[in-house]
């Protein structure tokens, strides 16, 4: 009897065991492990050679630049280009899915329980990513922010931080619909681009899931939701400086900036703007790429389907699948995205490019883009590109 019940102990605790490895609150680290490693790793690996390039002395507005986007929006692209033109302030180039790497147990769950890697990891990784930005914020650092808005308070409070602590806070928007982005969560692995990856982790194709929760979805009807929230936070508050919703391409759809009293020089419509291009028709040019892009996908996928079929087999009983996006997923997005935006065409003219050093120091002096010194007598003059009507924009 002894034994029996010994062995039926056993098997629960296996269970339990089991059960809470695919726990995501199983993976937080306590306090003291979190600040060692960011203390041990984060500061050694990504920050401590920033430790010198900071504005302390030399009265120079620190400047934070957000990029801001739902998965495969393009972020990273826009982020090299920003880099380029901020390149002579030595700025901290912040990535937050670079941090789920430092968590000691990443690559046992990414291997073993990959739908439930980024939830595991993330509580952690989120409080790295604030530990690394008040570091930069004592030092006066420059800031290149990506974030992909999961959590959209915390984008919100990050950029009411660095606004409280005398930044100049900048925020560009990718106005991407959820097709393209799905779509391109997948070119992305097949084509092994740098976005496809975390740092010290091998490719791997988002889940649908995840990619969904960053998204400007069809169906939102809520202001708290991902991009959309941090759009109206644009537009109700003081704290961002100049704002520009954009196309994966470049194209500006919405361009806004503070004058000198403080004051928005357009109808703050960062919300109103994201919204109309999240359900925007695709023009015959993005169409025809999406439609290639699919071919591609297709093709790619049939060829790692064959190649890994033998190994399949081989794989243990009841091992996780991870829940990738699928074509049909990215075709379903399509028809939803053109029977609503058929009716639309008219409200979408010809858009320009986006200018970033005018963007990032139009009013400043661009003979001295290092310097942070405001030109004198500016005038806040924008270029009338929005995809909406002015009379549109006047909301209130």
């Amino acid at each position: 009897m002894t034994t029996g019940l010994s062995a039926s102990g056993a098997l629960l605790a296996i269970a339990a065991a089991k059960a809470a490895a695919k726990d995501p609150n199983t993976y937080v680290l306590k306090p003291k492990a979190n600040q060692k490693i960011f203390d041990q790793l984060i500061v050694q690996e990504e920050l401590l050679h920033l430790k010198n390039v900071g504005h302390l002395d030399d009265q120079v507005q620190p400047l934070a630049v957000f990029v801001v986007g739902q998965t495969a929006s393009g972020k990273t692209r826009l982020a090299a280009d920003l880099l380029d033109v901020m390149q002579g302030r030595q700025p901290a180039h912040l990535v937050s899915d670079v941090y789920k790497a430092y968590h000691p147990k990443y690559k046992t769950v990414i291997k073993e329980h990959p739908n439930i890697a980024s939830a595991a990891t993330s509580i952690d990784a989120r409080k790295w990513l604030n530990l690394a930005i008040r570091w930069l914020i004592q030092r006066h650092i420059d800031v290149l922010l990506e974030a992909a808005c999961r959590h959209p308070d915390d984008v919100t409070s990050l950029i009411s931080e660095f606004r409280a602590a005398g930044y100049r806070v900048l925020v560009a928007i990718m106005a991407v619909p959820e097709c393209l982005s799905l779509l391109g969560t997948m070119v992305r692995f097949y084509d092994r681009l740098p976005e496809a990856k975390s740092a010290k982790v091998a490719l791997r194709v988002t889940p649908g899931e995840v990619h969904h929760e960053t998204c400007v979805s069809l169906t939102i009807t809520l202001l708290q939701e991902g991009l959309l929230a941090v759009a109206n936070f644009i537009d109700n508050s003081a704290a961002v400086k100049n704002v520009v919703v954009l196309r994966r391409n470049n194209l500006v759809a919405y361009q806004n900036f503070r004058g000198l009293d403080g004051l928005w020089v357009r109808p703050a419509v960062a919300f109103a703007s994201l919204d109309l291009e999240g359900v925007r028709p695709l023009p015959a040019t993005e169409h025809e790429s999406f439609v290639a892009d699919c071919l591609y996908v297709e093709e790619q996928r049939a060829k790692k389907l064959q190649r890994k079929k033998q190994k399949e087999k081989e794989q243990k009983k009841g091992k996780e699948k991870v829940t990738n996006t699928t074509i049909e997923d990215v075709e379903a997005s399509l028809a939803g995205l053109m029977s609503m935006g058929g009716r639309l065409n008219a409200s979408f003219p010809h858009l320009k490019q986006f200018d970033i050093k005018e963007w990032m120091f139009g009013d400043w002096d661009l003979n001295n883009v290092g310097s942070g010194l405001p030109k004198q007598n500016v005038e806040t003059v924008l270029p009338r590109n929005s995809i909406l009507q002015e009379s549109a924009r006047v909301e209130h």
